[in-house]
């Protein structure tokens, strides 16, 4: 049989002055690490949520930004083209108003130069008709 003495009071005592000491020196510390590690990883997990919140915002604005950007160009675009078919019709009118220009006076230049040929051709028509008539006749007409 077991026999129950005072040195079991001892061992009980002993137990919970142990248990009191590691408490105090290593459960307590342990317990204390963990609970602030918890509250970092409960930080950062909030400050991940804040920045995925934040990252879709700016995503947002980025592709706000972006399709206006894309109808300003749009915009700018077809401004430019409108531009531009403007200046090449004004341009070819231009063109066309020195063509017409350029051929009146070519025209011109041309039917003065008909005229003067003609001229040139009716004087020299009379000698031919003249000297033709003298050989054919072969003899000369006064």
């Amino acid at each position: 049989m077991i026999a129950l003495d005072w040195t079991l009071f001892v061992q009980i005592i002993n137990f919970l002055v142990l248990v009191y000491l590691l408490n105090m020196v290593l459960f307590k510390p342990i317990r204390r690490v963990l609970l602030e590690r918890q509250a970092r990883l409960t930080a950062y997990e909030d400050e991940i949520a804040g920045l995925g919140d934040n990252q879709q915002g700016i995503l947002g604005e980025v592709d706000q930004q972006l399709a206006t950007a894309r109808r300003e160009g749009l915009g700018l675009r077809e401004k430019l083209r409108q531009e531009g078919s403007q200046e090449e019709s004004s341009l070819l009118e231009q063109v066309k108003k020195e063509v017409d220009a350029e051929w009146t006076t070519v025209e011109a230049k041309i039917k003065q130069d008909m005229a003067k040929a003609r001229e040139a051709l009716r004087a020299q028509a009379q000698d031919f008709a003249t000297a033709l008539s003298a050989k054919i006749l072969g003899r000369k007409l006064s």
